[in-house]
């Protein structure tokens, strides 16, 4: 029990947040690596399901256990039940490892180490794309805040505009308060920030204007209907820049975010590449196929099919030559779709990326920890 540690969310966040440039793509690097071990290293069969519970005063529980050669462990975030006035309070949890002999190793609170995960999950794809000037946001809360930090860290340089979409100006000038002063002390990221109120009398118009030429977006909101209509970025003529389109916040069968007609553009498109099967036609990115089939909004009601859908991890193994009888023109197309193509990607979670990412995050204490000896 020595040897066991206990980080709360503040060390976390911490921890995290000063981070350099460098140090915050060796931990991408590392979720690459997860991701790729996860769908062509063998790693998905030792992966037990996540599991959720919804009891009758409204509060749910997501249960993520977890496994490799080395540590076992699980994850464990509650969402409260809504408040008598309808407000929400913020998800909480934690992360529970042990080395490979049972033996526990950390005890690590879940909000920070579950925001960093996700969006530097998004970060993936997003790192493989030519073209990052403008950005849309949609949320306003933990998710988001890591989004832009992240966003900032990796590609600050090229970034020339955020809006966020949400019901709440406070939250979300809070949100911009926040980044911009982390900014001018650690990003120097010329970026400007903007807001766009849901409940605005024109807000389908203020959004429609905004996608009409925008490079990414991201979603990361609990919704069960969809955000926006797919038609707001699905009439770009195919010889223009086309975006890349993230969403994390739903990871039930009843939470949507993305109109399905989006999924079925990004099948359809021209120029499309599956690199999975060669064939000149577009695909849904994932992280995880078989619990995006069964658990993700988008790819329920989209109806769309396993062979409709390539991982990340499998795109990740093609291009470093991880995977047999790849053809050095698989690898270019593949390059050339991720980067500039229309793209979607909806991600679910991978509950081995919980356990490498808390496990580097116990590395970096230790490594604080001994440089303060």
């Amino acid at each position: 029990m020595n040897n066991m540690q206990y980080l709360d969310n503040d060390t976390v966040h911490q921890l995290l947040i000063n981070l350099t440039k460098d140090e915050a793509i060796s931990f991408r690097n590392t979720i690459e690596q997860t991701l790729a071990e996860f769908s062509t290293g063998g790693e998905r069969q030792y992966q037990p399901n996540p599991s959720a519970v919804t009891r009758p005063n409204g509060s749910r529980a997501l249960f993520r256990p977890f496994t490799s050669n080395q540590c076992f462990g699980a994850k464990l975030v509650v969402t409260p039940p809504p408040r008598p006035d309808g407000k929400k309070d913020s998800l909480h949890g934690i992360l529970i490892l042990t080395d490979g002999l049972g033996n526990p190793t950390g005890v690590i609170g879940a909000e920070e180490v579950t925001g960093y995960r996700t969006s530097m999950n998004a970060m993936v794809p997003f790192s493989w794309r030519k073209n990052v000037d403008n950005i849309v946001i949609f949320g306003g809360g933990m998710q988001a805040l890591w989004h832009t930090r992240l966003i900032l860290t990796l590609r600050g340089s090229e970034v020339k505009s955020i809006t966020f979409v949400n019901p709440s100006k406070d939250r979300v000038d809070a949100l911009i308060a926040t980044v911009s002063k982390e900014n001018e002390a650690r990003w120097k990221s010329n970026c400007s920030f903007h807001f766009i109120h849901t409940s605005a009398p024109d807000f389908h118009q203020q959004v429609e204007t905004r996608l009409s030429d925008i490079d990414c977006v991201f979603c990361t909101t609990p919704s069960k209907t969809p955000l926006f209509p797919a038609s707001y970025l699905t009439k770009r003529e195919s010889s223009s820049r086309q975006p890349f389109i993230s969403a994390v916040g739903s990871w039930q069968s009843d939470m949507i975010e993305l109109d399905p007609a989006l999924l079925h553009h990004a099948i359809a498109v021209d120029g499309g590449y599956n690199p999975v099967t060669g064939e000149a036609q577009g695909v849904v990115l994932v992280d995880d196929r078989d619990y995006a089939l069964l658990d993700s909004g988008e790819v329920v009601q989209s109806k769309c099919t396993a062979e409709q859908m390539v991982e990340l991890g499998q795109i990740i193994a093609l291009r470093s030559a991880k995977l047999q009888s790849v053809h050095p023109k698989q690898v270019e197309q593949t390059n050339r779709f991720i980067s500039e193509g229309f793209v979607v990607y909806k991600s679910v979670g991978v509950s081995l990326t919980d356990l490498t990412a808390a496990n580097a995050i116990l590395a970096l204490r230790e490594k604080k920890n001994d440089h303060h000896l």
